[in-house]
């Protein structure tokens, strides 16, 4: 009525990056897949919010998690700090975060399905992809997705950029038709995901702002990794994973009892428990008894 459509199509942009190397009998215990959708709308405006970090810090690098290292005070440290605290205080509010990781330890682990490495990388990609739109975008009728993730040498025979984006729109289609109110109606904005490089220095003029936001999904990706595994002794590391690992407790709490009110908006799934289902192991960064490795904490 009045020439207001009753289900406007909402287009997202839809940014990826992984944590962890997968090879068949060796690698990495967790893979870590994490997407950030973005509102195309919004994208200006969630750069503007970035860059105002990157000038309140004086930082102006690449925002890379392992390049953090000791000091918690220095700008490197801070930006991405900033970035966290952003993140959840605004950008969550239409900026949905999901991250699927994968324990390749796991006795249910099919390591025969996967005899090339971009096999597990793709499915997982893949797998993270469907799980947000399931969670994060099922109240969304109708939706349009543009994909990007951060540039890397592919081997060949790899085809990443073109099997995400048809797969996550075949399977999508077949489980709507199954059950239509689960999923969003999906159209592909473009038939390949684009690569982006996530150095400020050198990436493509007209890719900057995609740039900013490949590299606040690596931050955050890479932060739940750590939160995950507890690998690194670095005080940098440690505090944002603690913050990292504060959301994903505070998510497996029923909706009602969450206080960072992040539901629906950021979500970490675990697969597969023995049973081979999604399970909640404990985080190896919760066991640290330390005290807060942030200088200067705000009042």
């Amino acid at each position: 009525m009045f020439g207001i459509e009753a289900n406007p199509e909402i287009a997202f942009e839809v940014y990826h990056d992984e944590s962890g190397t997968y090879v068949p009998g060796a690698g990495d215990r967790w893979l870590l897949h994490g997407v950030l959708f973005v509102p195309v709308v919004e994208r200006p405006q969630v750069f503007t919010a970035l860059q105002g970090i990157r000038k309140d810090t004086g930082y102006f690098e690449e925002v890379h998690y392992l390049k953090l290292r000791q000091s918690t005070g220095g700008p490197k440290a801070q930006c991405a700090r900033g970035w966290l605290n952003l993140y959840v205080a605004q950008l969550s509010e239409f900026c949905y975060y999901h991250c699927l990781a994968v324990d390749t330890h796991s006795p249910t682990f099919e390591h025969n399905r996967f005899p090339k490495p971009h096999y597990a990388y793709n499915r997982f990609a893949r797998m993270a992809i469907e799980g947000a739109i399931a969670w994060n975008l099922k109240r969304y009728h109708r939706v349009a997705l543009i994909f990007y993730s951060d540039s890397k040498f592919r081997q060949e025979g790899d085809n990443f950029a073109t099997y995400v984006p048809s797969q996550v729109m075949k399977s999508i289609q077949e489980k709507r038709q199954q059950k239509p109110s689960a999923y969003p109606d999906l159209r592909l904005l473009h038939p390949e995901v684009i690569a982006v490089d996530s150095d400020p220095a050198k990436v493509a003029p007209d890719l900057r702002e995609e740039s900013e936001l490949i590299q606040l999904v690596d931050l955050m990706t890479s932060n739940i990794t750590q939160a995950v595994t507890g690998r690194s002794g670095q005080k940098a590391k440690i505090a944002l994973a603690e913050v990292a690992a504060r959301w994903i407790e505070d998510t497996r709490k029923p909706p009602w009892l969450q206080t960072e009110e992040l539901h629906r908006r950021f979500s970490v799934s675990f697969f597969p428990n023995e049973q081979k289902r999604f399970y909640n192991p404990e985080l190896a960064v919760t066991k640290r008894n330390q005290l807060p490795l942030f200088e200067n904490e705000e009042k």
